[in-house]
Parts: structure tokens; sequence; C-alpha cells
């Protein structure tokens, strides 16, 4: 009995940050990013108007786990369906974070994605130079720094749900979720 209560308390801890996150409810903080193009989007004041899914990586680790992130986010929210002109009419953009001695990688980085990256997902990646601990607490990311972290905006900016850690089907399915109850 001990084994089962133990297991099914270390599962909600596992599966507990889309319900229980301290970001959720609150306003998306205040973020200038610049695209591949070098322009300047500030999140979420540039995208309101419509959902929005926003993937945030701030180390090493994390950046290589985003593309994970990239295919199933790409095909569900981004493609247009062969033949239908039907799909999610959402801002979707996978935010790269870079802070302290990381900063002067910034440009290295972002050459290297503008040179390699497939067209479609171009406006889709920006970069940030901020301040990461303030974003780090307000989005309640301090306990897995290894690992992106994707939030679903309303039109207004409000967080409605966050995730982290490897894409799952309903993790993806959970986003769509929240787009679908405000069409």
């Amino acid at each position: 009995m001990r084994i089962t209560a133990f297991l099914l308390s270390m599962f909600c801890t596992l599966t507990s940050f889309g319900q229980e996150s301290d970001a959720i409810g609150s306003t998306f903080p205040e973020m200038v990013t610049e695209d591949l193009f070098d322009n300047t989007i500030t999140l979420p004041e540039d995208i309101k108007g419509k959902y929005s899914i926003i993937g945030l990586a701030y180390n090493k680790k994390s950046a290589d786990k985003m593309p994970n992130w990239v295919v199933p986010i790409y095909q569900k929210f981004i493609a247009e369906p062969p033949g239908l002109q039907i799909g999610y009419d959402v801002n979707t953009y996978f935010v790269y974070m870079f802070s302290g001695m990381t900063v002067a990688l910034k440009d290295v980085v972002k050459s290297k994605m503008n040179n390699e990256m497939d067209e479609v997902l171009k406006p889709h990646t920006l970069f940030e130079t901020g301040e990461l601990k303030s974003y780090q607490k307000v989005l309640d990311m301090l306990e897995k720094k290894d690992t992106p972290y994707f939030f679903i905006l309303d039109p207004d900016g409000k967080i409605l749900w966050a995730t982290r850690g490897t894409p799952r089907e309903s993790k993806i399915n959970k986003l769509a979720s929240y787009i679908d109850e405000g069409k």
C-alpha cells in the first residue's frame, strides 16, 4: 500500500506542472525578442488578438531538446492540412533565451539557425537576451533547467496552461484544447 501511495504521489508530482504552475492565470511577462530578420517582437503585446503558444529554452540542454517540440507543434498548429483551409489561427514561437556570458553566443546561434533552418520555421523562431532570473521566477521555470517550457496564452496574453519536458501527444492535445475552447 505504501508503494502504491508513493508511486501515485510521484506521478502527481511529475505531471502536475500543467495544473499547478504559479504562472497560470497571470499575464505573460513583457519579453523583448528579435527574430531571425532582426525585427523586434515584444511578447505578449505584439501578438495579442489570438491564442499563442510560446516555447522557451534558456540553456544549451533545453535548446537541444526544443526541436523535439517543433515537429508536433508544426504539424498541429502551423502546417495547413492538404486541401483544407482550416487549421489553427495561432501565434507560435520558439524562443531561445541568452543571459550572462551566453549573450555573446546569440549571434552565432542565430546565424547558424538562419543558414540551416527550414524556411517555414524561421518566422516562428525568436531570441531573447533579458533578465533570465526574473523570467524563471515569474514563469515558474526554476525546477527543471534542462528542458523547454511551453505556455498557451489567451488573446489578451494571459497564461492558460503551461507544460515542460518531453513532448507527448497528450500535451499537444491539451494545448489544442485551450484554442478549441476559445473558437
